[in-house]
């Protein structure tokens, strides 16, 4: 008798959904937090970071540990848990802290501008973050040199104190910008050696008294390349003749920025430069203070501007219950 024949096993051929499940919810999971981290305030953050301990059960995003989401790096470094203070990683990780920032110093800027206390100096905002323009009517630099004069110091710890109270993670670019006149003879062969040397004056100023990481700077020369104006009247002459300073829009996506510099520090090296900066800023309010002599009504005035460095971590809180 002929052996009966056995039914072929039925191949599942759904088996694919159950990888298909996961890897959807995982990616789901990964955008909410790219989401998150866009409009980032402190309580949604927390919120965020609670509830993915509590669904995939690892280490907070903040730790850089091996988790689900993780293959390698964090989203932020390993050491940003311990970053110092709260406000410095709202700046590195927020768009909207910056934009916020960016407005108000061009506000400062521009009532200072007013005021006369900064002459030739403007303000204003464009695709590469906050740029500061000073216009060069012999107010940094002698015709033909780079070397930072008395009043280029006092206008340069003025702007250099509005940047550091609100950004100390950011990368700070110097352009220099001549006019389209050739240079006869001189230390300096052309107008790209010039505007060059003048960049990195004010970047070595401003590292040194400020204590800014090196890291976060740089300089560029530009010569008589990017005219604001093409005239050649000696108005158009004088615009051209100047000097910008870039702060620059945080790409915190990208892992290899100079910023992380900043985050990879040690808790007391990241709270001691801050408490250099913290004393620079003060004895520059102070100097402001005392030239105003007897004139109490500004007084005042500066003892409430001053502490609007104080109020970071206040204006943080409410920005971030608004909506």
């Amino acid at each position: 008798m002929a052996r009966k024949k056995k039914p072929e096993e039925h191949e599942n051929l759904e088996r694919w959904l159950v990888s298909y499940a996961d890897f959807m919810t995982l990616l789901f999971a990964t955008f909410v937090v790219l989401y998150a981290l866009s409009q980032i305030n402190v309580n949604e953050f927390k919120k965020v970071e609670e509830s993915l301990k509590k669904a995939f059960s690892v280490q907070s995003i903040l730790d850089g540990g091996s988790g689900v989401m993780s293959s390698g790096n964090s989203v932020m470094d390993t050491s940003a848990a311990d970053s110092v203070i709260d406000n410095l990683l709202m700046e590195y990780i927020s768009p909207r802290y910056e934009q916020e920032s960016y407005e108000k110093i061009k506000k400062e800027v521009e009532d200072l501008a007013k005021s006369g206390e900064m002459d030739g100096v403007s303000a204003t905002i464009d695709e590469r973050g906050l740029v500061i323009i000073i216009t060069d009517k012999n107010i940094l630099f002698a015709s033909a040199s780079a070397e930072l004069n008395a009043n280029a110091k006092k206008l340069l710890d003025k702007i250099g104190k509005l940047i550091i109270e609100k950004f100390a993670m950011h990368s700070i670019r110097v352009e220099g910008h001549t006019d389209s006149l050739p240079i006869s003879g001189g230390k300096y062969p052309s107008n790209w050696e010039l505007s060059s040397a003048r960049a990195s004056s004010i970047v070595r100023y401003l590292i040194d008294r400020f204590h800014i990481l090196p890291d976060l700077m740089s300089a560029v020369g530009y010569a008589d390349t990017r005219p604001v104006d093409t005239a050649k009247t000696p108005e158009a002459l004088a615009k051209n003749r100047r000097v910008e300073i870039v702060v620059q829009r945080n790409q915190y996506k990208n892992l290899d920025h100079y910023q992380n510099t900043y985050i990879k520090l040690g808790k007391t090296e990241q709270q001691r430069r801050r408490n250099e900066q913290i004393k620079i800023i003060k004895e520059i309010e102070n100097n402001e203070i005392e030239s105003l002599g007897d004139d109490i009504h500004h007084s005042s005035e500066m003892s409430e501007y001053s502490n609007d460095f104080l109020e970071e971590s206040r204006r943080i809180e409410k920005l971030s219950g608004s909506k």
